[in-house]
């Protein structure tokens, strides 16, 4: 079962605050956990101590006295008010505390206990760490504690306060000054101090002191001229009234500043101001100035036309105020400014980004500080410059040297297939004429063959080279016609039937339509047009795949489709599929011929009879390309019109 000693301790330790308790001795006889913790030492290292290990060693005997029994006779004074000391914690750090002290019982058992609340720790600068009241200073003056030392740091604060300072009373003549305020007005204390404010005969001034007379506070602008020399100075002074215990008004208190530096730069930056103003009005840019306020000071017509708002609606207000979120991007420029000195130049940004209205446009702003001569930070320039024509300028630079370098792209790949089409039809040709050279020098049989892969390869490389001719004549506008009245169907199926040699392992299937089609056009050019479809399906096609090759007539249209389960086309590269040289990226030049000039020259030669050419094609998924024309006898088709397909335009030529 618990002793009633235990239960109080643990009410003690409970407690918030330190508790220490001490013998007639002045020996500790116990301290609760908040007095450990304040103190940094453990209860057992305490108890029996004495209790003077708590204080610093000049406190431990005062006035003659232990400084316990001192701050027991000091009980009836205080009236149950705390003192404030200085303590001593274990590491020797010294801590400013209140200090309560009570006494129970008399003689060998009286108990002697205190409680303490830690306010902060101080550097030692008072001359007496212990509080005195108001009647022990009036008795001993020169004994004070923190009293004194507050009246000792007011007087320090004032007279080294970098502003004048004086005290008038209700007459008013002025009871005080610092040396400060010698200084700035060029007269000497013994002629300030007994000063009637009246005597200056400024009504400004007068009207100052007599409202903080009334209880309010004013402001005073003006030059100050010596009462007893020639000196002038410029001055601002803030008057606030002074209260009595009582709270009536006993006098007031002047702050003074000298304003000669301030009105030496207000005169430069005003100087600067009218040499901006020429600038402002004939200068191409925009041009602003604004203040350490960030509100602007000034705006030429360009910044204010850039801006959407009229030259006089700026004065007086920041930039988010009248530009609303791009306004405050342009606060945390001039900012960075104002906060690091350092200017922010070239910084670029749309019109878009900056919300506002219009065409979009582009901007380059540059702020940089402002400053008197003597370093003093006058405000932020802003030099904003229109460079919306620079921007198109250089992208459409980039977009032509995007193109060129794409030329040269294109030139050099075509150079190399060109190269690698011609030579891989000829190397087996020379090979095959070497051969039948061979056997008819030694009168042997020529096995015909041999003669027909010859003639094949002939025949390839003179397909390349009427290709290149045929590509070089539509450049120029020289690619001639011969139309007639054309059987397509029959043309379609004579190039199917043609093209059967050379399918291999596909399976190539025509399906004519029912009755015949006829259309005015060239045969031959016809001809190469399905030709190079067919010959691109089997090309493009795996092993065993199927051609589906169909011809029908739709609204007075031939519609001729040529589907393959080819490699498929990539959906950002259809639209250039029909321009001269282009080959799909998903192409290998080595392992699929050509010289990408079929789906070009088709192109042409079917737009100029009348008709269009398009794809439709996913990777993976093969392609079918469409050709429409005009049937004989029907209207041709419109160079707007929609051909008789769902294919979308974009692939439609």
């Amino acid at each position: 079962m618990a002793t009633a000693h235990d239960e109080l301790s643990a009410w003690l330790d409970a407690a918030v605050d330190p508790l220490v308790a001490c013998d007639a001795d002045e020996h500790i006889r116990f301290l609760n956990v908040a007095a450990e913790r304040l103190f940094d030492w453990k209860r057992e290292d305490l108890v029996n101590q004495p209790v003077s290990r708590l204080f610093p060693e000049r406190l431990r005997h005062f006035a003659g006295k232990s400084l316990m029994r001192y701050l027991l006779s000091r009980r009836e004074t205080l009236g149950g008010r705390p003192i404030r000391i200085l303590c001593l914690r274990r590491d020797g750090v010294e801590v400013l505390v209140e200090l309560t002290v009570g006494t129970l019982g008399q003689g060998a058992d009286e108990r002697v206990m205190f409680s303490l609340r830690r306010l902060h720790e101080v550097i030692d600068t008072v001359r007496e760490p212990v509080e005195r009241t108001r009647q022990d200073a009036q008795v001993q003056p020169m004994e004070t504690g923190c009293s004194r030392g507050g009246e000792d740091l007011y007087r320090l604060v004032v007279e080294n306060a970098p502003l004048g300072i004086f005290h008038y009373d209700t007459t008013p003549i002025i009871t005080a000054c610092n040396a400060q305020l010698s200084v700035l007005i060029g007269s000497p204390k013994r002629v300030l101090v007994g000063l009637n404010l009246m005597s200056l005969r400024d009504e400004r001034l007068m009207h100052c002191v007599r409202e903080t007379l009334h209880g309010r506070d004013a402001e005073y602008d003006g030059r100050y001229h010596s009462v007893t020399g020639h000196k002038t100075t410029p001055v601002h002074i803030r008057f606030t009234p002074c209260y009595d215990d009582a709270g009536q008004v006993e006098g007031g208190i002047g702050i003074v500043e000298d304003v000669t530096e301030r009105r030496r730069a207000e005169k430069e930056r005003d100087e600067s101001l009218a040499l901006l103003a020429t600038l402002f009005h004939t200068a191409p840019v925009g041009l602003g100035f604004l203040d350490t306020d960030m509100r602007y000071v000034r705006v030429n017509d360009v910044l204010a036309r850039i801006n959407q708002l009229p030259s006089e609606q700026h004065r007086g207000h920041r930039p988010s105020e009248l530009l609303g979120n791009s306004g405050r991007l342009v606060e945390q420029l001039i900012q960075h400014v104002l906060d690091t000195g350092e200017p922010v130049e070239s910084r670029e940004m749309s019109t878009r980004e900056l919300e506002i209205p219009g065409p979009e446009g582009f901007l380059a702003g540059s702020l940089y500080p402002v400053r008197a001569p003597g370093g003093r930070m006058l405000g932020v320039g802003v030099l904003v410059e229109d460079i919306t024509q620079r921007k198109r300028a250089e992208a459409e630079r980039d977009r032509l040297y995007r193109e060129a370098q794409e030329a040269i792209r294109v030139r050099d790949d075509f150079l190399s297939i060109a190269s690698h089409e011609l030579k891989t039809p000829l190397t087996p040709l020379s090979l095959r004429l070497a051969a039948l050279e061979r056997k008819l020098e030694h009168g042997e049989h020529v096995d015909p063959a041999t003669l027909h892969h010859a003639r094949q390869h002939l025949q390839r490389i003179t397909t390349l080279i009427n290709d290149l001719l045929d590509a070089s004549r539509i450049e120029a506008g020289r690619l001639a016609l011969h139309p007639e009245a054309t059987r397509l169907d029959r043309l379609v199926e004579g190039v199917v039937q043609s093209m059967d040699a050379q399918r291999g392992d596909h399976v190539l299937r025509y399906a004519p339509p029912s009755h015949s089609v006829q259309v005015f056009a060239d045969p031959y050019r016809l001809e190469q047009v399905v030709n190079n479809l067919v010959d691109n399906a089997l090309k493009y096609s795996p092993d065993g795949g199927t051609i589906d090759v169909t011809l029908e007539v739709q609204g007075g249209m031939a519609l001729l489709s040529v589907k393959d389960p080819g490699i498929g086309i990539p959906e950002e590269q259809q639209r250039l599929l029909f321009d001269r040289y282009f080959r799909a990226h998903n192409v290998s030049s080595r392992s699929y011929g050509g010289l990408g000039l079929g789906l070009y020259i088709s192109r042409d030669i079917v737009e100029r009879h009348g008709g269009r050419i398009w794809v439709e094609s996913a990777v993976g998924h093969g392609s079918t390309f469409h050709v429409a024309l005009p049937v004989l006898g029907g209207a041709p088709l419109h160079p707007h019109a929609h051909p008789p397909a769902s294919q979308p335009d974009r692939h439609v030529h």
